[in-house]
């Protein structure tokens, strides 16, 4: 078999249905690299993309869809729930077969080269590709995001590893890198209650639940009317979904709140699930073609 990376582009665009459409085309028509997985969403205004390749496939079809990103995205009047410094906020490399990491960290200094030098957008570099110490995790380079960015310049300890020292006008700026498996895992609420949203964030971020490499955020979901927990399992061999689901259920249950649905983000290899089904999870929409394996 020949090497495949996992590519996961996360871009600022989650309410144009039109814009969504022509970033997805984009990267599906630039090279071999096939697009697996799409999901977006108004509230987070965000669009995730999943798609498998070798290194030179997934070198252009990043390329393609950034560039359509750039093209289309106006940051200046982005709004969202979720995080974010740029039109192409972040570009992970994870590394599935016959390919290691350091071979992904090689091609995220060329991928970031591309979008820096022929978009004019700079490029900060995280996770295992990160050229500085405090800019391993992505929070930390997103601080204040897009708006601060674009106020205050990039410089010092915020300018990037490459491009200009200064935020694109609309495109902002682009966070590329080589990480392990990461699973988006969102559990919403029966309820419009958001301080029983924090309040369990706030457990999960204190280590009181016990759930070993989770990144929370509460979320209002004003498509839905409902409160979310917005999660990040960064280290999924040691917190399952089955694990996470349940704390959040048990907790919302002390407020007499039930879960109303989780929602699965992207494509998963199938020993995360831990052997539950989505109807345990309540897993609204979620298919087989988002476990890994239908496609290796």
């Amino acid at each position: 078999m020949n090497p495949i990376i996992q590519c996961v582009p996360n871009f600022s665009e989650g309410r144009d249905p039109f814009a969504v459409e022509s970033i997805v085309d984009a990267a599906r028509w630039a090279s071999a690299a096939r697009v697996i997985d799409y999901s977006f969403d108004p509230d987070h205004n965000r669009l995730v993309v999943t798609f498998l390749g070798g290194p030179e496939e997934i070198r252009h079809a990043v390329f393609a869809s950034a560039a359509k990103a750039v093209e289309l995205i106006d940051m200046r009047r982005h709004t969202g729930a979720h995080p974010r410094i740029g039109a192409v906020d972040v570009v992970p490399l994870v590394p599935i077969h016959g390919i290691t990491m350091q071979e992904c960290v090689d091609l995220s200094y060329e991928i970031g080269r591309d979008i820096a030098e022929k978009l004019g957008v700079p490029v900060y570099f995280y996770e295992c590709s990160a050229t500085l110490s405090h800019r391993t995790n992505l929070a930390d380079i997103r601080r204040g995001g897009y708006e601060y960015l674009s106020a205050n310049g990039l410089q010092g300890d915020r300018a990037p590893d490459l491009g200009p020292c200064r935020a694109h006008p609309t495109a902002g700026a682009t966070v590329v890198g080589a990480r392990s498996p990461l699973i988006a895992y969102n559990v919403n609420l029966d309820s419009r209650d958001m301080e029983v949203a924090r309040a369990i964030v706030r457990k999960i971020r204190s280590g009181e639940a016990g759930l070993e490499g989770v990144k929370s955020m509460s979320v209002w979901l004003a498509a839905k009317s409902k409160a979310q927990v917005s999660m990040n399992i960064t280290k999924p061999d040691a917190a399952s979904m089955r694990d996470i689901y349940r704390f959040v259920e048990g907790e919302a249950r002390k407020y007499n709140i039930a879960v109303a649905e989780s929602e699965i983000i992207g494509v998963v290899p199938r020993k995360y699930l831990d052997g539950a089904s989505p109807q345990e999870l309540r897993a609204i929409q979620f298919k087989d073609s988002q476990i890994l394996e239908t496609w290796l």
